[in-house]
């Protein structure tokens, strides 16, 4: 009894996965505002129970004619982030899986469907874009000003390849939180784009990092949007550290740097 009721108490629903998802990207200087869509999440409900009907730990794809089969949570299976690790009410679960991430803190992303019941977790992020940006503007993941960063992440979790594995940063070795940029605006949809320039250091001086460009990356570059790109510390930061990233990011006759600083936990 007394598990079943921790575990009651610990039920969350799509609205406030929402709004936590909101208050993250807001803590870190990227527009909140997400909405919940009804279809979306009818389709992430009903995936999550096609996989509780069949067994299966996660997946991005059901079979028709198997039990729980449904169209609309097929469809939020293969648009969507899934996960099978802890529930939103821990914490966001997918910070450990940066290509997931990367979808969940896009700038541009303006509604979603999601569903959560015991440790899965369904995020049907399909139809989320669609908010547009007047100007070519950089966006970070921590952001600027941000404290509490984490020193160090797992590499990383994720199928068929993460960002770490195609910089030498393999999945199950320990590294540095990772770094999100984000380009959004005109120049996102105008031609190619490429992270011309990245640093990271704190007073100690600089900090090795691998840089991901997807764009150089076939194995990941189906699951990132354009002008995303990812910077691994190669080493756990030092803890209660004050450290300063800047990045110059070129594309279509434009050129965006940015200098922010972020302070770990």
């Amino acid at each position: 009894m007394r598990f079943l009721l921790a575990a009651l108490l610990a039920a969350i629903t799509p609205q406030q996965i929402v709004g936590k998802l909101n208050a993250q990207r807001v803590a870190n200087g990227i527009p909140g505002g997400i909405v919940l869509t009804a279809a979306g999440t009818r389709g992430c409900k009903h995936h999550i129970r096609y996989e509780e009907l069949n067994g299966i730990t996660w997946t991005h794809v059901e079979t028709a004619g198997k039990p729980g089969y449904t169209q609309d949570g097929m469809l939020a299976g293969i648009g969507g982030d899934q996960s099978y690790t802890s529930g939103w009410e821990y914490g966001n679960p997918f910070e450990n899986l940066p290509l997931h991430m990367a979808t969940l803190m896009a700038p541009g992303l303006g509604q979603i469907g999601t569903f959560e019941r015991g440790r899965r977790v369904c995020m049907d992020v399909s139809t989320g874009g669609g908010r547009q940006f007047a100007d070519d503007k950089l966006f970070t993941y921590p952001g600027p000003g941000r404290s509490g960063v984490v020193t160090s992440q797992t590499v990383h979790g994720e199928w068929p390849h993460s960002p770490g594995d195609v910089v030498g940063l393999p999945q199950g070795r320990t590294a540095g939180p990772t770094i999100y940029v984000f380009s959004v605006g005109p120049w996102q949809y105008a031609g190619p784009m490429k992270l011309a320039s990245a640093k990271l250091r704190s007073a100690r001086g600089p900090v090795a990092i691998r840089v991901v460009d997807p764009t150089k990356h076939p194995a990941i570059k189906p699951y990132v949007a354009a002008g995303v790109f990812f910077l691994i510390p190669v080493a756990p930061l030092a803890p209660h550290t004050r450290y300063t990233a800047t990045v110059t990011v070129a594309g279509h006759g434009d050129t965006q740097t940015k200098t922010w600083s972020f302070t770990t936990a």
